[in-house]
């Protein structure tokens, strides 16, 4: 009888040890799924702020790039009325040209048919001296 004593004695310990390796076991697993658990909110807390990190320096880039294109087309616009105020001083300097040319030729054409007049009338006058001076001899 103290061999079967024994026996379940020694049946009961290793019982009692298997109960403990298996709550150890459960108490790692466990261990292991919150520290899994931990580790993925911390992941997905990473995955959060460089999400948001990257969106802001999209956000920073897109920016920049819409600044940088409404510079050039400001500076494309600013070229194009410099263009068109360029035309306009050089057709109205082209056009002011003309008129002037044109008061020119109008000045010269009334000053040459006062000359002209002029020497009509002083060579009319010539004559006439000439008939008086013939008519007196």
């Amino acid at each position: 009888m103290e061999k079967a004593a024994l026996l379940e004695q020694e049946i009961k310990a290793k019982e009692e040890k298997q109960r403990q390796l298996e709550e150890k076991m459960e108490a790692e697993r466990q261990s292991n799924e919150e520290r899994m658990r931990q580790m993925k909110k911390k992941m997905d807390e990473e995955m959060r702020l460089l999400k948001e990190e990257t969106e802001r320096a999209m956000d920073h880039k897109l920016r920049e790039q819409a600044d940088l294109m409404q510079k050039a087309f400001k500076e494309k616009a600013d070229r194009m009325r410099e263009t068109e105020e360029f035309k306009k001083r050089s057709t109205e300097a082209e056009t002011n040209r003309a008129k002037e040319f044109a008061l020119s030729v109008e000045n010269f054409n009334r000053r040459h048919e006062e000359t002209m007049a002029l020497m009509m009338q002083n060579h009319r006058e010539q004559l006439m001296a000439i008939q008086r001076r013939y008519e007196e001899y």
